[in-house]
């Protein structure tokens, strides 16, 4: 088990918002928990301790998301992910990180600037929700950041509130436990640290429980209006990140 204290300081508040966006309340900071918790390790361990916690978030937020997930999105969407997951897990510890932030922060501001900016109708084409999902997946394998490409695919569907949040919980649930797969293979799932992961799961449990109270007392209005604010937040964050380190 990791022992550094400067750790915890980063995994409790990575673990803690990580769970309230699992819990259906978008979490800029959760974005943010691989690159928090590697100040202290390595960005592979730290997404590696984080992966068991994801995969008993997902299981907790499906008792309250997974009746309102739209199945035919879903199947729309999953198999390509897939993709993404064997894709990514080929180039894991290979391809550089801000490569990958490079790739989402971009395509988020440009789907933001689009919508918003150009005025342009965000109707999404089969070929581009496919690549949308298998990026999703890519990135999802890589640094836990799956979730602007799979916001790109879900937003312009304008699904009710519960639909959006359904349909994420349980895309991100099978996702998670495919990932599983690739992590064992490579040797990430030691016994140091999925007993780390074991000590943070108070932590986790208690982000979705805050993250399910929250999002059954505001309307479906702000439930957008946080995901795309997230959705910006994010991908001028990972623009930031991966420039910074090329610079």
């Amino acid at each position: 088990m990791i022992t550094d204290i400067w750790f915890y300081i980063a995994a409790v508040p990575a673990v803690f918002f990580y769970g309230m966006g699992k819990g259906g309340v978008g979490g800029i900071l959760g974005m943010l928990s691989v690159p928090l918790m590697a100040m202290t390790v390595s960005p592979i361990q730290a997404a590696a301790v984080l992966l068991p916690l994801l995969c008993i978030m997902d299981l907790m937020a499906l008792i309250y998301h997974r009746e309102n997930c739209n199945y035919a999105e879903l199947k729309n969407m999953l198999p390509y992910a897939v993709v993404g997951v064997v894709i990514a897990s080929y180039f894991m510890g290979s391809l550089p990180s801000h490569i990958v932030e490079l790739i989402i922060g971009g395509l988020a501001l440009t789907f933001l600037g689009q919508k918003f900016l150009l005025g342009k109708n965000q109707s999404t084409s089969a070929k581009r929700g496919y690549a949308l999902s298998m990026i999703s997946g890519f990135s999802s394998t890589l640094v836990h950041a799956g979730g602007p490409p799979a916001s790109m695919y879900l937003l312009p569907k304008k699904l009710p509130k519960e639909q959006l949040i359904g349909t994420s919980v349980v895309f991100f649930a099978l996702l998670n436990f495919i990932k599983l797969i690739p992590y064992s293979y490579l040797g990430q799932l030691d016994a140091e640290n999925l007993k780390t992961s074991l000590v943070l799961i108070p932590v986790a449990f208690l982000g979705v429980r805050t993250g399910v109270w929250l999002v059954n007392i505001i309307s479906q209005e702000l439930i957008y209006k946080i995901s795309y604010s997230v959705l910006f937040i994010t991908g001028c964050k990972m623009l930031y990140s991966g420039l910074a380190t090329i610079y």
